[in-house]
């Protein structure tokens, strides 16, 4: 009866959240004939279609005024591999594939749950997966918005699942298509090759990734992709994403360089507040990947500690790119569903709920809540509440952090012949590329 009183919460949430969908994210995408952000991937396409460069942001620009549907397009600065994912809108009209793709979102998200669900069993994953649904709003902002994060999210999910159950090739080709939708995912394929026992998954989701380029070229050719590769992907650095002019100390921006840009203010990013980003981006990273080097067995052996360590490589992810908007924190959702499992199991002190609980209400509030009431703080007050959501994200992932590297709790030293070898290992070795070693199960 438990049991099924989790899934009813859940399936009562699922409810709510398709209420909130239809009454209030359908109607501004059903009269949104601009179709959003989801006009630049549309255009892209459509470009690429044409035999035109989909990374030159005056082509988008007139192929829309060529259908009336907008005035301009921002810029398209996915891989071009991403192009492939996208071609199904190519006999459509703007406005069809745009409440296409909301539909398609919605089944993405579905997929990222149960993705969750069957890597992480029980109730804390089924009662924090109904939370979200009834209260981030990050979600509803990605789905009208147009953005491509949640299906990015799912291949992320999908592939670290399969991934400890020892499906190496499969994990590996997932995580590849991931990374080239969106960049980011690739620094969990680099965390993966620092890992002999997960190298196989990594040298796969490199193949994928070139093999995907491959299968891009009748679309996007040689040239065009050498073009992002070569003036495109170097911008991001900098802050340039191929032209974007949204300032990246907008308030909405939670990112690490939107810090940096705030301290070192100027034109963009300037010098001073490109090499503090880029100093403390890589120093993020790499520290946080030496740290996991060092436990790397006793994460794979767990799959709460796997999914915290993921869940902070993951905060890091949103933080690192020089723009983090709201729909970007739709990825929060897997470190989320993983700290709530490691407060169920105990992995996560009880004292630091209540500082999670700010955290994920900060996230969950809304951007234009959040906005209405900067207009009456001025001082530290208000710099605090504009960078709450930023906090927030590095609060989350210090918290999945924690869990990953814990010192486990020593085994009783084992009695009878052999005991005199010391303490047993708590944690076994976790699954290697062909599935556990010696096909036995652990507790």
């Amino acid at each position: 009866m438990r049991r099924w009183s989790y899934w009813l919460v859940l399936l009562l949430a699922v409810g709510v959240h398709g209420q909130g969908l239809i009454g209030d994210v359908w109607p501004k995408v059903r009269d949104a004939a601009h179709a959003r952000d989801f006009a630049s991937y549309y255009y892209a396409a459509q470009a690429a279609a044409q035999d035109r460069n989909p990374y030159d942001t005056r082509v988008l620009g007139r192929l829309a005024r060529q259908d009336g549907t907008r005035r301009g397009v921002h810029p398209f600065f996915y891989p071009p591999p991403y192009l492939l994912t996208v071609a199904w809108v190519l006999p459509l009209e703007l406005s069809t594939a745009y409440r296409t793709w909301f539909v398609l979102d919605s089944l993405f998200l579905l997929a990222v749950l149960l993705a969750l669900i069957r890597w992480l069993p029980g109730p804390a994953t089924v009662l924090s997966a109904a939370l979200i649904l009834v209260t981030y709003t990050p979600i509803p902002d990605n789905h009208w918005m147009g953005q491509a994060n949640l299906p990015v999210l799912a291949l992320v999910v999908g592939s670290l699942g399969l991934l400890q159950r020892g499906h190496a090739r499969v994990a590996g080709a997932l995580m590849g298509l991931a990374a080239m939708m969106k960049m980011s995912p690739g620094l969990i394929v680099l965390w993966w090759l620092l890992d002999p026992a997960r190298r196989r998954a990594a040298w796969v989701a490199c193949g994928a990734a070139i093999g995907l380029s491959v299968l891009a070229l009748p679309l996007v050719g040689p040239d065009v992709q050498a073009w992002f590769y070569t003036q495109v992907l170097p911008g991001f650095a900098t802050g340039d994403y191929n032209g974007l002019t949204v300032p990246i100390t907008l308030s909405g921006n939670h990112s690490i360089a939107n810090l940096w840009a705030q301290a070192f203010p100027g034109d963009g990013l300037t010098a001073a507040a490109r090499w503090g980003s880029r100093v403390s981006t890589i120093g993020l990273a790499v520290g946080t990947l030496a740290a996991l080097h060092r436990v790397r067995d006793a994460v794979w052996a767990d799959p709460i500690r796997l999914a915290c360590a993921s869940g902070a490589l993951v905060c890091w992810m949103v933080l690192i790119p020089a723009y983090t908007y709201e729909h970007h924190l739709v990825f929060l959702i897997l470190p989320w569903v993983a700290v709530a499992n490691a407060v169920a199991s105990r992995q996560l002190p009880w004292g630091c709920v209540p500082v999670l609980i700010g955290a994920y209400g900060a996230l969950a509030w809304r951007l234009g809540a959040i906005r209405s009431a900067l207009r009456d703080l001025d001082g530290a007050a208000h710099l605090a509440l504009q960078e709450a959501k930023f906090l927030s994200i590095a609060v989350l992932g210090c918290a999945c952090l924690v869990v990953a590297l814990r010192r486990p709790a020593v085994a009783p030293r084992a009695a009878g012949p052999g005991s005199d070898r010391g303490p047993a290992s708590t944690a076994p070795t976790g699954p290697t590329d062909s599935g556990p070693a010696g096909g036995t199960s652990t507790g």
